[in-house]
């Protein structure tokens, strides 16, 4: 399981069960139509896509459990970039605030923080245009950087929004 493969289930997760297609998933990711048919392909044998539909538990199963070990984080210096993990408001609101902000490097971000290596290296901006995207891939980082209580937030958001009760 690559980082464009879990980009591409993220981007179908955030989509909310509206049909997905290579051509549209590529187009809004900014990959080629072939990695992203590649990664459907890759999603089919792991099944996580099953029947043209995704497996939510089975993502959440592997995200939860995996991520930390499948992308491990790594932290560099002040850039601009988007909020991500217990910098994204959601997660922020949780907890006391302290330590550093972290971003997913963009050049055009609306934040100054610590940059915390993306998952794939288009997801800053996908999940600039997809706010959906952005909060998956936040909780995301959080189970990826997040210690004990920062990812039990994370993991209940994660099982929040893959169940199907999505926040406005």
């Amino acid at each position: 399981m690559g980082s464009t493969d879990i980009l591409v289930a993220l981007k179908i997760a955030a989509g909310q069960d509206q049909p997905f297609s290579a051509r549209s998933l590529a187009r809004d990711l900014g990959i080629s139509k072939s990695a992203t048919a590649s990664s459907l392909g890759q999603l089919r044998r792991a099944g996580l896509v099953v029947g043209g539909r995704l497996s939510r538990i089975s993502l959440q199963e592997l995200l939860v459990h995996g991520a930390r070990y499948i992308f491990p984080p790594q932290v560099g210096g002040w850039v601009l970039g988007l909020p991500t993990a217990y910098s994204y408001e959601e997660i922020a609101g949780q907890l006391t605030p302290g330590g550093d902000p972290l971003v997913m490097p963009l050049a055009e971000g609306p934040q100054r923080g610590r940059s915390l290596s993306p998952i794939h290296p288009r997801a800053p901006q996908a999940a600039a245009r997809d706010p959906h995207l952005h909060r998956l891939l936040a909780l995301v980082d959080t189970l990826r950087i997040g210690r004990a209580r920062e990812r039990a937030i994370a993991a209940r958001g994660l099982k929040t929004w893959l169940d199907g009760a999505q926040p406005s």
